[in-house]
């Protein structure tokens, strides 16, 4: 009498975002509980349950699959319980190796209830079919959430799991973001360090000895979300990398910016960051921790590469001083006279790092410039724009005559936000007359993809419609930054970055021994850039 086989059966069950509106039946509890009755019923042995909860059905990166899989090649298992086929994956070429080729290299019998598939029993023409079914029923999901998620970018909502430090999701609305006065206080502190010259290994520093809690912590005490990413015994640890990605992130000035990066496709979750002509920007969708004029001055400044002096003499036009023929910046070099006293000269960065001396390796010409003589210029223009006290009466004009100007286009801004609306009401009925059943399946999809469609189009619309609209003019803010200074005999740093954009400095013509020496210095100004 041959002796009957026993059947050791593993339960897998799984469940992720990709499960859609069958949420509810194909619960964790749920398939545990149909399988666990299958498995008694048929008199199977229950070696272990492998649940997988939260992961999507395309990736087979699953700690309790891969689990299952070892136990299966240790010999533990010989028979794989599932609710339905969909639960083993939806990536039909991986379900495809691990149905034909893997369970029965190791005699694995696979039944999958509600779908009828029993390999023992040879009851699995249908198997192939269903995979197609299950991927294709993943990749419409992840089209569809592409969809929603662009259209969400495109308006400015805000759509990150949690805010960003110095803000808090608004109790009102998870897609707007509203100012953590605490946290926002240190981001301001962060900016105007920078502006004054501070590199973010300075500033990380200064918050670390102030014992001033780094974002994660901080979240971690206010909002009781703990990350990983953080070690709880440091909690002043603050990085250089969190510094300099704070100072460039332009959500401190009201702007939200969306589609940075993405998956490579609804199959591989490998996570790939996308250029920056590729972002979608909206800008002005929350209140700013920083004005647009400080953001953009201390991105100018952390660009720089900030080099110690060997005399420890500061340079306070590091990054301003730029070569008229190649662009680079003019490298600064301090010296020690005779006298003892120390001195100073630019030369063009690009011709001081040349390989040789030969004129056929140089890319540029020196452009030397004493120090003194940078200094006296600048000190005089300066202090005579700020003398000049400049009538505001031109700007006003000009104000008037934009906001006229503007109006045609705000008229039809003001328009497509209502459509807007109008489609939200609209998708909103359609939803819920699909849910009490009062539309089919097809005639929804059909609906919806239209008015989404639609709303994409509107977003897109707008976002170009807001960046053509007219904010104040360059001149005034010209004017509001010489307003902010006063006459002086010290030309300081701060003065310097609030007026001046950028210097060139020309190849200088003559020759000093004769008298005829001369140089050209090009002064653009911040806002309005060359002024006669």
């Amino acid at each position: 009498m041959l002796k009957q086989r026993v059947i050791t059966a593993a339960i897998y069950c799984r469940l992720s975002r990709d499960d859609g509106g069958d949420a509810e039946s194909n619960s964790i509890g749920n398939q545990r509980d149909i399988l666990r009755r299958y498995a008694s019923e048929n008199r199977m042995i229950l070696f272990d349950e492998y649940v997988d909860d939260g992961f999507s059905g395309t990736s087979f990166e699953r700690p309790s699959f891969k689990r299952m899989i070892a136990d299966i090649e240790a010999g533990k298992v010989n028979t794989v319980l599932c609710k339905d086929l969909s639960r083993l994956g939806r990536n039909n070429a991986m379900v495809a190796y691990y149905t034909e080729m893997f369970f029965p290299d190791h005699d694995i019998r696979l039944i999958a209830l509600n779908d009828g598939i029993d390999t023992g029993r040879g009851e699995n023409e249908i198997m192939a079919f269903k995979s197609v079914i299950n991927e294709y029923y993943a990749r419409d999901i992840s089209k569809k959430i592409r969809s929603v998620l662009r259209s969400q970018a495109l308006k400015g909502q805000f759509t990150g799991s949690h805010a960003p430090y110095g803000y808090i999701k608004s109790p009102n609305d998870k897609h707007k973001l509203i100012i953590d006065e605490e946290a926002a206080t240190v981001v301001q502190r962060m900016f105007h360090m920078a502006s004054n010259g501070y590199g973010v290994h300075q500033i990380a520093r200064a918050l670390s000895d102030e014992k001033i809690l780094i974002p994660t912590m901080y979240k971690y005490q206010t909002l009781g979300y703990k990350s990983n990413q953080f070690d709880e015994n440091y909690p002043y640890d603050w990085r250089t990398t969190t510094i300099k990605r704070m100072l460039e992130s332009r959500v401190y000035v009201g702007d939200i910016v969306n589609h940075k990066s993405g998956n490579k496709s609804f199959k591989n979750q490998k996570l790939i960051s996308y250029p920056e002509s590729e972002w979608i920007i909206v800008e002005d969708m929350h209140e700013p921790i920083v004005d647009r004029d400080l953001f953009n001055r201390v991105q100018q400044l952390i660009k720089i590469k900030k080099r110690k002096n060997s005399l420890g003499v500061e340079n306070i036009f590091l990054g301003v001083l730029k070569c008229k023929d190649c662009g680079a910046n003019m490298s600064h070099q301090a010296y020690q006279c005779k006298d003892g006293s120390i001195g100073g000269r630019f030369i063009c960065s690009r011709y001081r790092h040349s390989k040789g001396r030969e004129v056929g390796v140089k890319s540029c010409t020196a452009h030397y410039t004493p120090y003194a003589n940078i200094h006296a210029i600048v000190l005089t223009r300066l202090s005579a724009l700020i003398a000049a006290n400049l009538c505001e009466e031109d700007v006003l004009q000009k104000l008037a005559a934009q906001k006229k100007a503007a109006q045609p286009s705000r008229k039809r801004i003001e328009q497509l936000e209502r459509r807007d609306k109008e489609l939200d009401s609209i998708i909103q009925k359609i939803i819920e007359q699909n849910a009490l059943g009062e539309i089919t399946p097809a005639t929804f999809f059909k609906i919806y993809d239209g008015y989404i469609a639609e709303q994409n189009e509107i977003a897109s619309k707008l976002a170009a419609l807001r960046a053509k609209d007219i904010e104040e003019p360059n001149v005034q803010l010209f004017l509001r930054q010489i307003h902010k200074c006063s006459k002086t005999e010290e030309l300081t740093r701060e003065m310097l970055l609030s007026l001046i954009d950028h210097i060139e400095v020309h190849e200088p013509t003559g020759e000093r021994k004769t008298g005829n020496r001369a140089q050209v210095l090009e002064f653009y100004y911040r806002f309005v850039g060359k002024l006669k």
